[in-house]
């Protein structure tokens, strides 16, 4: 799944506008709309396409595999 690597993320919103299925949305820091911006993820609609990683300046997205037993 992909994750947000904070302390890379500037807020910028490439990541926003290059995923296809709406996954990605910037939130602030404080839920009163004040902080740093940054981007989350909904791992639930991400469809893992990777159309993101390319779109991040940033290197601020990055997979992580999870390990079956």
């Amino acid at each position: 799944m992909p994750i947000i690597v904070l302390d890379n993320c500037t807020g910028c919103g490439r990541c926003v506008a290059t995923c296809p299925v709406n996954a990605i949305s910037l939130e602030t820091e404080f839920p009163d709309g004040f902080g740093k911006k940054m981007a989350t993820i909904d791992q639930r609609r991400c469809t893992l396409c990777e159309a993101c990683l390319p779109g991040c300046p940033y290197q601020a997205i990055k997979l992580i595999f999870k390990l079956t037993d």
